[in-house]
């Protein structure tokens, strides 16, 4: 089989070559010279096992370096005794296989060959998926662990379901790919599980492998996980791998943002998302007027239906959206009909819904929580025809649009009336309930502590969560002698009482609960609010007109997030009788600041609990970095809540939309 060898050997001459004039090592890695150090760190025996060929990095030692290129191609002389050799174990394997084991050491998701090098090579050249090794693991320092969170998890992954093949590069991947299977990370895997896992990614393997060039390229398990999540609810049955290809290349625009490095798009004016092709000006789409359409009319109207996770009597947000529904129907004089459904708060639910959606002949459907956003993913592939979109930021989709205000526009002007009150009350104190902490939130909450610090420099903002559990934020508040209070962000609260916006609070009574009813005496001084009806006026509006897939909103490899503030008409702050005058003026001077672009709270010195985020002098922070920020002002006492932390109702939002800070 010296024709074999030749052969194996003019590819590694290639590379070799190829590296050299690419200024690169030409040989095998050696473990020996990537961690000299090797030898003083545990080593954790793993055991015999089939290990991907594709995942072997290089040799243990140095001794064979000089025998191989990079890619275990071989570089010695045909008539060389390792030459002779490499042709017996290629015979071998032809006619019976390998009858022994490789010996290798896996580190940082990689196998280095301490016995075998030559059958490595063999296997390379033969194209074989997997070898059989005896495998040692060489456990990274818990310094190397931290910095390399994506790999820690790896290991928690392994030791529950010991499969090396996938590989991710997100962090949590493999805690989010053990909840999409309903397992965990700290719990060992039915044997019968891990196989089916196993399998169902070595059939995608090599459907993405047969596509080629007709997806991008993208590491391999990242693309599984994707997949996953638009057609989980098939568990892990297996499909022929031509029906699996048919898969991949449905969602490719899903695997072409992942490939992204800048996966979001923000559209942040309704300027930028309307005009392609309107017969409408700007001016009669926002007023709310009666306006023409193009192919819509009463007798062929545009439908939208509305999919909610909770009751609209039983949750201030959900309400609002639903104001925002019959607001956008009224608006459009019967060219535009709604519909919506309530409690869709898991898959079941809301592929009912959907699927109803999709019989009445819906348009687009608008679902209106951040946890939604999986359910939505696979509806819209399963619906190509219908333009799905979701109240969440930050999210990187094409099939699933997001839509958001910029509540910290709002939060800044409700800081300044928040940090009066606390001012001439003398305690210098304001408590802060914030609902979930996810993209967007936080920063509603930093340019509330800057804005009450700009009317009282001694102000402390007490921070709650309403959804973290076993907490009852609002007497926690009360019992510490806070009598300014900002609660829940809506002109009605769910429970009945006056506690929502900025409140001054007096008189209290222990209650039950947040039931505040009758136990205090509560004057309303703002309140932020979302006018949702004008915001799905316009979105509707760019489906009416044409403009919804023009080019400068519909951008290429990167998914469309809305995100519009107090110049678009979507924010404001409304403000209670009790407000002083001079209180009024100031709030009014920066709320036409905010609109004409003259002013942003986060444009000065930005300090948070830990130190300086931003110099005077420094460059201002981005959209993105606004939408993503996971500090707290320096002047808050409090913390953004861990996941754990959350009621078990409240998570999937916090999973799906939750702040960096939220996983760590």
């Amino acid at each position: 089989m010296t024709d074999d060898y030749l052969k194996a050997r003019k590819a590694g001459e290639k590379t070799y070559k190829e590296k050299v004039a690419e200024g690169e090592y030409p040989f095998l890695p050696a473990l020996d010279d990537i961690l000299p150090d090797a030898d003083m760190l545990t080593h954790k025996p793993l055991g015999l096992m089939e290990i991907p060929v594709g995942m072997i990095a290089g040799t243990k030692t140095m001794a064979r370096q000089n025998a191989f290129a990079p890619d275990f191609m071989p570089l010695l002389e045909p008539d060389s005794e390792f030459g002779t050799k490499w042709s017996s174990l290629y015979n071998a394997q032809i006619s019976e296989g390998f009858s022994d084991p490789i010996k290798v050491y896996e580190y940082m998701h990689r196998f280095y060959v301490q016995e075998g090098n030559k059958r490595v090579s063999v296997s390379r050249y033969l194209d074989m998926p997997v070898i059989m090794a005896d495998v040692t693991r060489i456990v990274p320092p818990a310094e190397v662990l931290a910095e390399n969170p994506v790999y820690a998890e790896f290991l928690r992954f392994y030791d529950v379901a010991p499969i090396y093949e996938i590989e991710t590069s997100w962090e949590y991947s493999y805690s989010e790919l053990a909840e999409l299977l309903d397992m965990d990370l700290v719990r060992k895997w039915p044997e019968e599980t891990v196989k089916s896992l196993k399998n169902l990614y070595w059939i995608f393997t090599m459907a993405m492998e047969s596509l080629g060039d007709k997806v991008p390229d993208l590491l391999t398990g990242d693309a599984f996980m994707v997949y996953l999540r638009i057609y989980i609810n098939d568990g892990l049955r297996h499909y022929p791998q031509n029906i699996v290809e048919k898969r991949i290349l449905r969602i490719k625009k899903e695997l072409l943002i992942e490939h992204n490095k800048e996966r979001v798009a923000l559209v942040e004016t309704p300027e930028e998302a309307l005009g392609a092709g309107s017969i409408i000006t700007m001016t009669e789409s926002v007023v709310g007027k009666v306006i023409p359409v193009l192919s819509y009319s009463p007798k062929n109207p545009l439908k939208a239906a509305f999919i909610y996770d909770k009751s609209i009597d039983g949750s201030s947000r959900i309400a609002d959206h639903e104001k925002g529904r019959i607001r956008l129907e009224k608006a459009y004089g019967g060219s535009v009909k709604t519909k919506c459904y309530e409690n869709c708060n898991d898959s079941e639910s809301f592929e009912a819904a959907a699927d109803d959606a999709a019989r009445w002949g819906a348009d687009a459907v608008f679902t209106t929580s951040p946890g939604q956003i999986n359910d939505a993913l696979r509806a819209a592939i399963r619906y190509g025809g219908i333009e799905f979109l979701n109240c969440s930021i930050n999210l990187p989709h094409q099939a699933v649009r997001s839509y958001y205000a910029k509540t910290y526009e709002a939060k800044f002007l409700a800081g300044i009336v928040a940090g009066t009150a606390a001012s001439i009350d003398g305690t210098h104190k304001i408590g802060y309930c914030s609902d979930y902490p996810i993209y967007g939130t936080v920063a509603g909450i930093n340019a509330f502590a800057i804005g009450a610090a700009m009317v009282d420099p001694e102000v402390r903002i007490y921070l709650e969560w309403e959804t973290k559990r076993d907490t009852n934020w609002w007497w926690s508040m009360v019992d510490r002698g806070i009598r300014v209070i900002s609660a829940v962000d809506s002109l009605h609260n769910a429970d009945g009482s006056d506690a929502f916006g900025v409140c001054c609070v007096d008189k209290c009574e222990a209650g039950k609960g947040n039931d505040l009813s009758g136990t205090c005496d509560i004057k309303n001084l703002a309140v932020p609010v979302i006018k949702w009806g004008k915001l799905y006026e316009i979105i509707v509006k760019t489906m009416l007109d044409g403009s919804y897939h023009s080019r400068r909103v519909d951008k290429k490899d990167q998914a469309t997030n809305y995100w519009w503030g107090m110049i678009s008409g979507v924010v404001d702050v409304v403000l209670g009788d009790v407000v002083s005058p001079y209180t009024r003026r100031l709030v009014e001077t920066f709320r036409n600041d905010i609109i004409e672009g003259r002013f942003n709270p986060f444009d000065a010195e930005l300090r948070s609990q830990s130190g300086l985020i931003r110099g005077e002098n420094d460059e201002p922070l981005s959209s993105l970095d606004v939408i993503r920020m996971d500090w707290l002002n320096e002047n808050i006492i409090g913390e953004i809540p861990k996941l754990e932390t959350i009621k078990e109702e409240e998570k999937a939002t916090v999973k799906f939309s939750g702040v960096e800070s939220t996983r760590k």
